[in-house]
């Protein structure tokens, strides 16, 4: 596994655009002369989407995925956030609009109830299924698939729980392993 930290960037989004620039290059190099199968993961895709040359990446990078037996991942808050990127209609919303509708597996985890509406229509939800994303437990998702459904609740090792813990500054040093099993 490889992770590029960009924490220390902070809010530079100049700094962040040239870091991810050059990591974009070096992961497409990557992916281009290996045959083993990985996952991309974008946690905090919020701040790549913000940059238009770098979702034009991930859209070729995600057009070409299984000629690179890759597996994608965008992880965002909420699809609201896409609000953030670009006015409608502009190419940064169209491009990671077109990235969201090509996911064909979307988890989506316990929702406000002011972001319903939106996520509904952007995720294609049933009633039924927009209805549970207010109560979902923590740890269970709303896995929406091509002509199926599920609710799953996730199970975490405790050796996996510093990887997705991002509360453990909010916390008083008490563990979070129990809160996902």
């Amino acid at each position: 596994m490889v992770v590029l930290d960009l924490s220390g960037l902070g809010s530079d989004e100049d700094a962040l655009a040239i870091a991810m620039t050059c990591a974009s290059a070096w992961l497409e190099s990557a992916l281009a002369t290996s045959t083993a199968k990985r996952w991309v993961i974008y946690d905090e895709a919020w701040r790549v989407l913000r940059q238009v040359a770098l979702v034009r990446r991930m859209q070729a990078q995600w057009k070409l995925s299984r000629a690179y037996g890759v597996a994608n991942l965008m992880v965002l808050h909420r699809l609201s956030d896409l609000d953030a990127i670009g006015q409608r209609g502009s190419e940064a919303r169209a491009l990671a609009e077109g990235l969201l509708a090509d996911c064909s597996t979307r988890i989506v985890y316990r929702q406000d109830a002011d972001q319903l509406i939106g996520t509904m229509g952007a995720l294609g939800l049933t009633h039924p299924e927009r209805d549970l994303l207010p109560v979902l437990p923590r740890g269970t998702g709303l896995w929406k698939m091509p002509r199926r459904t599920h609710v799953v609740h996730h199970l975490l090792h405790p050796v996996e729980v510093p990887v997705v813990d991002t509360d453990a500054a909010m916390r008083d040093g008490s563990s979070m392993a129990e809160g996902w099993s």
